[in-house]
C-alpha cells in the first residue's frame, strides 16, 4: 500500500522511503537504539592533547639540532683578531696541531698549540680525543675563550683527516692465510 499523497510526498507521520526505491539511504531513525552513538569530546580533547605534544617535542629536537649548527668557525689568526668582540661567546676554533700535545692524567685536560697563517692558540681540552688526534693535523676545537682570553678551553675536538687512502702492503693474502681460501669443485680459488 502506497501512503504517498496525490503530491508524491508521503502522507504526514509517515516515513518518506521514495529514495529506496531507487537505491537510495534509509535515514530514518532506528527504535531498537542499535543506530551510530555520539561521540565523546574527551576522545577529541585527548587527540588534540597528543598532537600537540609530539609537535612540541619535534620542536625541541630541531631548536637542539639548530644551536649546533649556529656555531661559527673562526681560523686561529681571526680568533686571535677577534678575541675581544668573541668574549665568551662559543665558537669552533680551526687550525693545524703544533708539537706534540700534552695529555694530562685522569681528569686533568690535554694541553696543546693551533696555528693558522703564522697566529698560534694555546688551547685547553677537557672532552675525549678522537684516536687520530696528533701533532701536524688540522683540527677543529669547540668551546670559548677562558676568562683571562689567553687560552682556548674546548670541550669537544675534531679531526680533520685526508682524502689520500692507501691499501697497506701486508703482501699476498692467499698466500698468508691458505687455510682462509678454499678451492671450489673445479680446483679454482672461490673469491
Amino acid at each position: 500500500m502506497d501512503v504517498t499523497s496525490p503530491t508524491g510526498h508521503p502522507a504526514p507521520g509517515e516515513p518518506d522511503d521514495r529514495d529506496l526505491d531507487d537505491g537510495g539511504l534509509d535515514l530514518t531513525p532506528r527504535p531498537d537504539g542499535t543506530g551510530a552513538r555520539p561521540r565523546r569530546a574527551g576522545g577529541r580533547r585527548w587527540g588534540a592533547i597528543a598532537v600537540l605534544v609530539v609537535l612540541g617535542v619535534v620542536l625541541v629536537g630541531i631548536v637542539v639540532q639548530a644551536r649546533g649548527a649556529a656555531l661559527f668557525y673562526k681560523n686561529a689568526d681571526e680568533a686571535v683578531a677577534q678575541r675581544d668582540e668573541l668574549g665568551s661567546t662559543r665558537f669552533r676554533l680551526q687550525g693545524v696541531v703544533e708539537g706534540d700535545p700534552v695529555r694530562g692524567e685522569g681528569d686533568e685536560p690535554t694541553t696543546f698549540t693551533v696555528a693558522y697563517n703564522g697566529v698560534e692558540v694555546k688551547v685547553v681540552h677537557t672532552g675525549s680525543e678522537p684516536a687520530l688526534f696528533k701533532a701536524g693535523l688540522p683540527v677543529v676545537v669547540e668551546g670559548r675563550w677562558n676568562d683571562a682570553g689567553t687560552a682556548f678551553d674546548s670541550d669537544r675536538l675534531l679531526v680533520k683527516h685526508t682524502e689520500d687512502y692507501k691499501k697497506a702492503d701486508t703482501g699476498d693474502y692467499e698466500e698468508q692465510h691458505p687455510d682462509r681460501v678454499e678451492p671450489d669443485a673445479a680446483g679454482q680459488d672461490a673469491s
